[in-house]
């Protein structure tokens, strides 16, 4: 389960297998030795080491695809592995239009995710304007997530400590949202997260 502004929910549907496809790829490239040095522009997930990184992977996807996970509490670096997974998704589609000879059906599940939601003015799942594939990935992802404040830890953290408590109370924002760390997996515990996380896509991926 997620809190998430809907309230309390798991992904289903198409939304949980445009998800679980996004998560999967990422973990692909895990399985390649590539994750560590993936930079997808979501510093805090970004600056995060290989260990880490997967932990946080586990967290969203159980917390996102299982039922019977209790919510997580929210902080910027689970958030912001989240946010990662639809900035893949994006480099996805974008890989997809560039190269259009080898395609995955990402738009179409895409299309058909918005459409599940009840979204409007969703493009054709041959469009090629990439701008509007970004919209659309960021409507799936404001499904989930409540704001972006998971980018803004230079700016509440870039103070001395009381300047700083004093403008996240403000915000109303946790106290440990941008302190929270995450668990650094030893390589070994990471192998056996990521093939267990990548069984519980694969579940998602193959249900019908």
């Amino acid at each position: 389960m997620w809190r998430t502004e809907c309230g309390e929910r798991i992904l289903k549907g198409t939304e949980a297998r445009v998800f679980a496809e996004a998560l999967s790829g990422l973990l692909d490239e895990a399985i390649q030795g590539i994750l560590d040095d993936y930079e997808l522009g979501i510093r805090c997930f970004d600056v995060l080491t290989f260990g880490q990184e997967i932990c946080v992977l586990a967290i969203i996807g159980n917390g996102l695809l299982r039922q019977d996970v209790t919510p997580v509490e929210l902080t910027a670096v689970v958030e912001g592995a989240i946010a990662a997974v639809f900035q893949h998704l994006k480099y996805e589609i974008s890989y997809d239009i560039d190269e259009p000879e080898c395609p995955r059906p990402w738009r179409k599940w895409v299309v058909a995710a918005r459409q599940e939601m009840g979204g409007e003015d969703i493009p054709p799942v041959n469009c090629r304007d990439i701008d509007s594939w970004t919209c659309e990935v960021e409507e799936l992802a404001d499904r989930i997530l409540w704001d972006s404040d998971y980018e803004d830890g230079d700016m509440y953290l870039d103070h001395p400590p009381e300047k700083s408590k004093e403008l996240i109370d403000w915000m109303e924002i946790d106290d440990n949202y941008f302190t929270a760390i995450a668990e650094d997996l030893t390589d070994e515990q990471a192998q056996a997260t990521i093939k267990e996380l990548r069984k519980l896509c694969d579940s998602i991926i193959q249900s019908p």
